[in-house]
């Protein structure tokens, strides 16, 4: 059991609310989406990185662990608890997974889709097309903030501000155990600076 909270960041009912309305949308495009309903069980990976992004999967029931992997290391970046959509930000990106996406913590029931039969699908429906804007747009704007978080602790170690670092660490623990994780790195480091 790892010490740091659920993810907090100020709009869960929003994000409950994105969650329902997506997936109302894709359950209105079924018969065009034609999704495959899978289980897949612990440990099981999903996709990985680099891979092509051919089929996009909705997490219907589970948890799912996103893995960076950065030369021999690799990096949980975050686990999503469903109602959520896998592997659009590679879809609309370069077309390739930026990273594994592993289910964890018990089994998963996922619906799959072609990333092909959802784009027809969102030719004709606009509602469909800003759900999944802002569902992307949503993922970007909580990375930048993780990103802001992390280079404010960057600089509170470099100018040995305790206080601050304090703060951000506060924030950063609040987020994420990955991100936590960080966290307490960036305290050790400073703490070694300190000679502490």
């Amino acid at each position: 059991m790892n010490k740091y909270k659920v993810p907090m960041w100020g709009d869960e009912p929003q994000l409950e609310a994105f969650r329902e309305r997506l997936k109302v949308l894709l359950e209105a495009h079924e018969q065009d989406l034609n999704p495959q309903v899978i289980t897949a069980e612990e440990g099981t990976v999903l996709c990985r990185q680099g891979e092509p992004v051919d089929t996009l999967m909705l997490l219907r029931k589970g948890r799912v662990a996103v893995d960076l992997h950065q030369g021999p290391l690799v990096h949980t970046l975050a686990e999503i608890d469903a109602v959520e959509l896998l592997g659009e930000v590679g879809f609309f990106a370069n077309g390739q997974h930026y990273a594994d996406m592993r289910v964890v913590n018990g089994p998963a029931e996922l619906a799959t889709m072609r990333g092909e039969e959802l784009l027809k699908a969102m030719l004709y429906d606009t509602d469909l097309v800003v759900e999944l804007l802002s569902l992307v747009s949503e993922r970007c704007r909580r990375g930048n903030r993780v990103i802001g978080l992390l280079l404010n602790g960057i600089e509170a170690v470099h100018k040995s501000q305790s206080d601050r670092l304090q703060h951000t660490s506060d924030q950063l623990g609040g987020i994420h155990f990955c991100v936590g994780k960080a966290s307490d790195q960036l305290q050790e480091l400073h703490d070694k600076l300190q000679g502490t």
